[in-house]
């Protein structure tokens, strides 16, 4: 619980890991004022969750990628925000065109809402907050780390734009925007005499169960689509590799505590921390759904339970161990066979409601 009575300014509220930022920052006892696009995002969130009606202030950013799109909001706070919490970006890969859908807009989206918060913030403003991901740490043409160091924050995805781009590759997208939009906010700090340091998690896979407005099964997150629900609704069929190189996973409500324990924890200022734990593969995920849910499965491939990896596929190895030193003491991480079962109780639950 803060000392006194803190604001968090949280960007792109209603997203899967932003949800659940959003619970525990009211729990912790912070303030929030929350960005979504739209007054029908915000009333979806309140629809979902009641409780927040008179808690969380929402303003609407309709475009985060125009040049100034913050300044109102931040303005509007008259100089009382004390920590930023930026989760807005473009988690798509079905995309037309990917600097334009995917690039631009995570790393416009991250430079403006910097240049406002420098801008319009005020002196009180002590922590920005990044939320970025493991893509602006893997090289995703050779995700591996078979030799050498396993990978740390100290690497950084050599994916370009162009690469990206020329290739057609939204996945390369995805990455280079990662990686783009950090780099963009470490040298904004570096050019400017902000009055706020920076701390950016970079997580692998995160999956665990959803907080969002959830009206349909559409709007199940790409990860969890991935990794459980394709499972559920006879998408995945057979048990073999996806369609990402990544093969390591972090819950998601451990991604919202390391934000929350990061905005005022000395040891996380101007660091990067990359969230890493268990490796999450198709079969490690059917087998605990087949073995938690046997209802399930006549729904659910067997595969071959003891080949854990699927063919063809180099785990990369990590190192962790940053996560542990920066935060609690205490700092652990959900294993996977609680990450999957909670996930699958709350798609259970969900589709009770999507059939009335």
């Amino acid at each position: 619980m803060p000392h006194s009575i803190q604001k968090v300014f949280l960007t792109g509220a209603n997203g899967f890991v932003a949800c659940h930022i959003l619970s525990d920052l009211i729990k912790a006892g912070y303030l929030v004022t929350a960005t979504v696009r739209s007054k029908t995002k915000s009333q979806e969130m309140l629809d979902a969750h009641p409780e927040w009606k008179d808690i969380v202030r929402f303003v609407y950013v309709s475009d985060f990628t125009v040049p100034g799109a913050f300044d109102e909001a931040i303005k509007q706070e008259g100089g009382k925000l004390n920590y930023i919490i930026h989760t807005a970006s473009p988690i798509t890969f079905d995309v037309e065109d990917i600097q334009k859908e995917i690039i631009d807009p995570a790393v416009q989206g991250t430079t403006s809402l910097l240049k406002s918060v420098h801008e319009y913030g005020g002196p009180q403003v002590k922590r920005v907050v990044l939320l970025s991901s493991i893509a602006a740490i893997v090289n995703p043409m050779e995700d591996t780390s078979i030799t050498g160091d396993p990978y740390s924050e100290k690497d950084w995805d050599p994916v370009t734009a162009e690469m990206a781009v020329e290739q057609k590759n939204p996945l390369f997208g995805y990455c280079a925007a990662k990686t783009l939009a950090e780099k963009a906010a470490w040298t904004f700090l570096e050019d400017n005499k902000t009055s706020f340091d920076m701390t950016v998690i970079n997580p692998d896979v995160v999956i665990g169960p959803m907080l969002h407005s959830l009206p349909t099964p559409e709007r199940i997150n790409e990860t969890n689509r991935i990794t459980i629900y394709n499972f559920l609704d006879g998408t995945t069929t057979g048990v073999e590799a996806w369609g990402l190189p990544f093969y390591h996973f972090v819950d998601v409500r451990d991604v919202s505590r390391a934000h929350v324990l990061s905005l005022d924890s000395l040891t996380t200022s101007n660091q990067r921390v990359a969230l890493v734990h268990g490796l999450i593969t198709p079969q490690l995920v059917v087998n605990i759904i087949r073995k938690n849910f046997p209802e399930l499965k006549s729904k659910v491939p067997e595969g071959n339970p003891s080949k854990i990896v699927p063919d063809g596929i180099e785990l990369s190895r990590w190192n962790n161990e940053k996560s542990y030193q920066v935060f609690e003491k205490n700092w652990t991480y959900r294993d996977l066979g609680t990450s999957v079962v909670d996930t699958v109780n709350n798609i259970l639950k969900l589709e009770k409601v999507w059939q009335k």
